[in-house]
């Protein structure tokens, strides 16, 4: 009995959030920059976050929320409130459980922190790296959904650094390994011409696999 009462006050405290989130107004203008002011008509674009190993990881979740930041003038407690307004399922039961992350004093990093730590992938980078340098066109599979897929599989290689010169670096790596993991698992006649072709990028290649 006392679960179904703490779902439904979890349930209750999600929708005075979600309320709160309307009664944000584009000008307000608190704890925000000079020249700058909070735009949430992006709010309603971000996905509700279940933390489904088969939907969008924490990272992608977070990279969306911050970048949206960014452009509409959001500040940390505002990306907190909207955060969690945005959970849902595995999520936001882990949210639940987590007493210091349902208060509203809880600090956009601490929630962030505690979400990353749960919900990022646990396999070592050595498993992706393989799996990407196996991966095959599936027979069905067009050469654009190929492509989607390489790529969804190299982000799980690329390691997460502060430094923005050597994540450049490493991000450039990681184009060479998907173009190289892309152009290798191509079917038949199309992995032939494109081979032959040898394109230096990923756009490159798909263009020349669709046309083929």
């Amino acid at each position: 009995m006392s679960e179904v009462v703490e779902i439904e006050a979890l349930q209750l405290q999600i929708e005075e959030l979600r309320a709160q989130l309307t009664t944000l107004r584009i000008g307000d203008t608190v704890n925000v920059p000079s020249r700058q002011t909070k735009d949430v008509s992006l709010v309603t674009g971000i996905q509700e976050w279940t933390g489904d190993v088969k939907g969008k990881t924490v990272h992608e979740f977070f990279s969306q929320i911050e970048t949206l930041a960014k452009v509409s003038g959001w500040t940390n407690e505002d990306k907190a409130l909207i955060v969690k307004a945005k959970l849902q399922g595995l999520a936001l039961q882990f949210m639940s459980g987590q007493e210091e992350l349902v208060r509203d004093g809880c600090s956009y990093e601490d929630l962030k922190q505690a979400l990353v730590d749960r919900f990022s992938d646990k396999l070592p980078d050595q498993y992706y790296y393989t799996r990407l340098q196996d991966v095959a066109q599936g027979r069905d599979e067009s050469a654009e959904e190929f492509a989607d897929r390489c790529r969804k599989l190299c982000q799980r290689t690329v390691r997460k650094v502060q430094d923005q010169e050597v994540e450049r670096i490493i991000n450039e790596e990681a184009e060479r390994r998907l173009l190289a993991a892309y152009i290798h698992g191509l079917r038949g006649l199309v992995g032939q011409q494109v081979q032959f072709q040898m394109p230096s990028t990923i756009e490159q290649a798909v263009k020349l696999a669709v046309t083929v």
